[in-house]
């Protein structure tokens, strides 16, 4: 732990930061991706973590976590019924699977802003993700005089178009907000176009990708088996990295939640038609396809699987620890990637990051990254038989599969894109508001 001097604790910054979704216990992925970045602010940033609890998070202990902040999980029901928030496709999600849950959103809405205001009192600002933490972080602002910015990471922004609701919550972040972060340039022109009054609020600070990508990018790890210094399967999943061998079969990836949303029925219904013998798009060479992670449709995916015999081509390995991820990635041939709405997809950046081509739907977020042709090859969202033709295009075409490989890692490489950077970032907008006060 890092020792603090008199003068260091009165230069110190205090940011409560809210989130709905924070790993509690070290194997969830439960956003990751706001972990990294608070690992990686300066020593001059301290932070309290504010998050709810989690029936899973029992096994928690001090040693979970060896680094400088705070983790604040609050309470908003008995402990075995805290299913809300920390599951795969977050609140929304349990809300569609469970209406039970609904029976939680005032507990849970009043507990976090009760909780909220008790830490906001000795904070020097207020950095809420999500639009729902933007409107308890704006409330608790405003009581106790406090500057608030709020991240909106796709989600939020996404949905402005089609809920009333969801636009009035956005709505009430940007006002009472000093500064909007969005994670990409599309989110932030989508955001301004519908609230052109705050466009100077509105900035863009995009997630960062963990060395562990690049290196397997580079070579230290061998395409097609685990590194050498890791010798076992990453705990919970197979090993999907057999040696390479020229007859091998071509091997497609997805990794991410298995909800409605993220487009896995889609890369399923592509596989199927892919493998059926009246297909035209089908091809003489082996294929497989492995899918990384879990959530609330995997039960019909699968069955889908079942139904179709795609059980020796599709295998379903269930969640695996972040630090397994890169692994896992680097003996994949070609990263699939399906979803309907995203705000910047850190999956497709990671598989990039190795050097894998992509083939996605054709979103904003995904347009941003890849352009077709070059990175990877996009689609209409939802189009099965397009997405069936890049499948076999990139079967039968390995030079070409190398081609937009390799370009998808200088593209990347060339984005500068690291957690280092976006805690940096951050570090500066806090000061930055701070010294407004």
């Amino acid at each position: 732990m890092k020792s603090t001097t008199a003068q260091d604790a009165h230069n110190l910054l205090k940011v409560l930061l809210l989130t709905t979704s924070f790993p509690l216990t070290r194997a969830s992925r439960s956003g990751i991706f706001i972990k990294k970045m608070v690992n990686h602010l300066p020593e001059n940033v301290q932070v309290t973590v504010l998050t709810p609890d989690s029936a899973e998070a029992d096994s928690q202990s001090s040693d979970d976590y060896p680094v400088d902040y705070s983790v604040i999980p609050f309470r908003y029901a008995p402990k075995h019924w805290q299913q809300l928030a920390h599951r795969s496709g977050g609140i929304m999600a349990a809300l569609s699977r469970n209406k039970f849950l609904f029976l939680l959103l005032p507990p849970f809405l009043f507990s976090n802003l009760l909780t909220c205001c008790y830490f906001a009192r000795k904070a020097d600002l207020l950095h809420a993700n999500w639009s729902i933490n933007g409107v308890i972080a704006g409330i608790a602002g405003l009581l106790f005089g406090k500057p608030v910015m709020t991240t909106l990471r796709g989600s939020d922004v996404n949905l402005i178009e089609k809920s009333a609701l969801m636009r009035r919550l956005v709505h009430f972040c940007l006002r009472f907000s000093e500064v909007i972060i969005t994670v990409s340039p599309s989110l932030q022109e989508k955001l301004v176009e519908h609230f052109p009054q705050y466009s100077a609020k509105v900035r863009v600070i995009c997630n960062g990708i963990d060395q562990a990508f690049f290196d397997a990018g580079n070579g230290q790890y061998a395409k097609g088996k685990y590194a050498a210094e890791s010798d076992q399967d990453v705990e919970g999943i197979k090993d999907i990295s057999p040696v390479v061998q020229e007859a091998a079969p071509v091997r497609f990836l997805y990794a991410g939640n298995l909800t409605a949303g993220k487009g896995v029925d889609v890369i399923l219904k592509a596989a199927a038609f892919l493998s059926s013998e009246m297909s035209p798009v089908m091809s003489s060479r082996k294929w497989s396809l492995d899918i990384i992670g879990d959530g609330p449709e995997q039960g019909a995916l699968e069955g889908y699987c079942q139904e179709q015999d795609l059980e020796t081509e599709v295998t379903f390995h269930g969640s695996a620890p972040p630090e397994g991820i890169p692994l896992l990635m680097a003996g994949a041939d070609v990263f699939v990637f399906a979803s309907f709405a995203e705000g910047r997809p850190n999956v497709v950046l990671e598989a990039m990051a190795i050097g894998l081509p992509v083939i996605a739907g054709k979103i904003p977020a995904v347009s941003d990254l890849i352009e077709n042709g070059q990175q990877g090859l996009l689609f209409p969202p939802g189009d099965v038989n397009v997405l069936a033709e890049h499948m076999a295009l990139l079967i039968d075409d390995p030079a070409e599969r190398r081609k937009m490989g390799r370009e998808a890692g200088e593209s990347i490489r060339a984005m500068g894109l690291s957690w280092q950077e976006a805690a940096r970032a951050y570090a500066s907008l806090y000061t930055e508001i701070a010294e407004k006060v």
